[in-house]
C-alpha cells in the first residue's frame, strides 16, 4: 500500500513539471495564429509567415519568398518548395515533424477534418514573446487528496478511430478510443470512455471528463486525466487519480482544436480535485472559415 506522503510528493513534482511545460516559451500559451488550408488551396499567403502555402496530394507545401528572410526547416533555409510535415513539433517530442522557425516564431502543421469528413490542414504559429506566464493565467489546484485516487477496471476495446467535434466550429479532431474505465464513488458506479493519445513512448490512456464543478470551479470545457497501464501488454489500468485532472490548452489560448467531452463522460458528481479554473479567460473566436463552394 503506497503511503499518502509518497503519493502527495509525486503529485507535487508532477504538478510543477506540468505547469512549466504548459507555460514554456514555445508551449501552448505561446500560440498566436492558426491558419487553415483545404485540398484545393494553392499559393495561399498568411499574415505572419513568408512565402506561400499549398496542398499537393495531401502534403502541406511551403514555397519560400523570392527575396528576403524565409523559414528555417530542420536547420536549413530551403531554396525551393518544401514539405512541412504534420505532427507534434519538437516542443512535445514525437511524430515525424521537424523544427521549423521563422525568426523567433515557431511553425507547425496539423491534420484535421471538416464536419463532412474532408481533410483539413492547419498551420500554427508560436511566439515565445507572447507566451502567457503561469502567474498571469492564475493557475491553481486543489491540495492533493488521496480520496480521489480511485481503483477501477479497464475494459480494452482495441483502437477505435473517432473524430470528435472541437472548440473550433466546423473542425473535427481524431480522438481514437481504446476502451472504458469503470470506478465506484460513494457506492455508485461510473464508466468513462478512454482516449489513446500517441506519445513518444507509446499510447497514453486519457479520460476527458466534465462534472458538476465544470464552469463554476473548474474549466468549463472539462478536464483531462492521464491514466497508466500497469502491465506490459497495456491491457490493465488499476487506478484513476483525479488529483491529476488538468484543463485543456483551450483554457489558455484560442488557437487550438481541443475536442469536446464525450457525452458518456459527463459525470453527475463534483470532482473537487485537480486543477481549478484559470483566473484568466480566453475570448474564443473562429479561425476556420469554410471556402465558398463554386
Amino acid at each position: 500500500m503506497t503511503t499518502t506522503e509518497h503519493l502527495a510528493g509525486q503529485w507535487r513534482e508532477w504538478r510543477h513539471a506540468h505547469v512549466s511545460t504548459m507555460f514554456r516559451p514555445y508551449g501552448w500559451t505561446a500560440l498566436v495564429a492558426q491558419y487553415w488550408l483545404e485540398e484545393t488551396d494553392r499559393d495561399v499567403t498568411f499574415d505572419l509567415l513568408p512565402g506561400t502555402w499549398s496542398i499537393a496530394e495531401g502534403r502541406i507545401i511551403h514555397t519560400p519568398p523570392a527575396t528576403g528572410p524565409g523559414l528555417s526547416v530542420n536547420g536549413v533555409h530551403p531554396d525551393g518548395p518544401v514539405e512541412i510535415v504534420p505532427g507534434r513539433n519538437q516542443t512535445y517530442g514525437h511524430g515525424a515533424s521537424v523544427p521549423v522557425y521563422y525568426g523567433t516564431l515557431e511553425v507547425e502543421t496539423l491534420l484535421r477534418t471538416t464536419q463532412d469528413g474532408q481533410n483539413l490542414y492547419g498551420v500554427r504559429v508560436r511566439d515565445p514573446r507572447e507566451a502567457t506566464r503561469a502567474e498571469d493565467a492564475g493557475v491553481t489546484a486543489f491540495d492533493y487528496d488521496p480520496a480521489w485516487r480511485l481503483p477501477g477496471v479497464f475494459t480494452p476495446s482495441g483502437r477505435v478511430e473517432h473524430d470528435a467535434e472541437t472548440v473550433e466550429p466546423g473542425v473535427r479532431e481524431a480522438t481514437p478510443r481504446i476502451g472504458t474505465f469503470r470506478f465506484e464513488l460513494n457506492g455508485t458506479s461510473h464508466e468513462l470512455i478512454l482516449i489513446g493519445k500517441d506519445t513518444a513512448t507509446g499510447v497514453q490512456p486519457v479520460a476527458h471528463v466534465r462534472d458538476r464543478t465544470s464552469g463554476p470551479v473548474t474549466y468549463g470545457a472539462g478536464r483531462v486525466v492521464e491514466l497508466h497501464f500497469t502491465d506490459e501488454t497495456c491491457q490493465t489500468i488499476d487506478w484513476i487519480d483525479f488529483n491529476y485532472a488538468v484543463a485543456l490548452p483551450c483554457a489558455f489560448t484560442n488557437f487550438v482544436t481541443c475536442p469536446l467531452v464525450p457525452p458518456e463522460n459527463h459525470l453527475d458528481i463534483e470532482i473537487l480535485a485537480g486543477e481549478k479554473r484559470p483566473a484568466q479567460t480566453v475570448a474564443r473566436t473562429k479561425t476556420y472559415q469554410p471556402r465558398a463552394q463554386a
